[in-house]
């Protein structure tokens, strides 16, 4: 009887310990694939930081227009205008990339800018859009808080926000839309 009561017992353990085996060998292959996409992302971060400047990839699209309508605010004013930018992305009313949402205007039939009706003024204002060189710190800290919004999605502070606009002018689509919030100078509407 106690030799049954032990080889039972010792049959427990090893199912137990072959258990924690498993467990612990599925834990290390998560962090392994934790590790590669990590690495990957960082690789493909490195990589557009190197990158001069564009208008072609979200990185760089929602840097530019953190830089170019908020870099004046403080982080919070930062993160809403990005997220404006990512709420007309998950909208079917708007293009469905950072850039697409960023570039999107109208065109002369000549294939020009149609200045002054683009979804971001600072667009098509006939000026460069490549970040000024007395700002360049500026635009560099606009990129660092783009990749970690692309990356991480923070909370919704503008609570679905797709439009905004600076306090000291009243544009007449506001009439259409729900003021959500104001933060600093932006108002936020839905």
């Amino acid at each position: 009887m106690i030799k049954t009561i032990t080889k039972l017992g010792i049959g427990v353990a090893l199912i137990f310990v072959m258990y924690q085996e498993i467990l612990v060998h599925n834990q290390v292959t998560e962090i392994k694939e934790a590790v590669v996409q990590t690495n990957t992302i960082v690789k493909e971060i490195i990589l557009l930081s190197n990158t001069p400047y564009s208008l072609e990839n979200d990185y760089h699209c929602l840097a530019s227009n953190i830089y170019w309508e908020a870099r004046n605010q403080p982080l919070l004013g930062k993160l809403a205008v990005a997220q404006v930018t990512q709420n007309r992305v998950d909208s079917k009313k708007f293009p469905n990339s950072i850039c697409g949402v960023i570039t999107q205007t109208r065109f002369y039939p000549s294939g020009r800018i149609d200045l002054h009706s683009c979804q971001f003024s600072w667009y098509c204002d006939g000026k460069k859009d490549e970040p000024l060189q007395h700002e360049y710190i500026s635009y560099e800290r606009s990129f660092e808080i783009a990749v970690n919004f692309i990356t991480d999605r923070p909370i919704d502070v503008t609570e679905g926000s797709t439009h905004y606009h600076n306090d000291r002018v009243n544009p007449y689509w506001t009439a259409d839309l729900e003021k959500v919030v104001q933060i600093e100078e932006h108002i936020f509407y839905k």
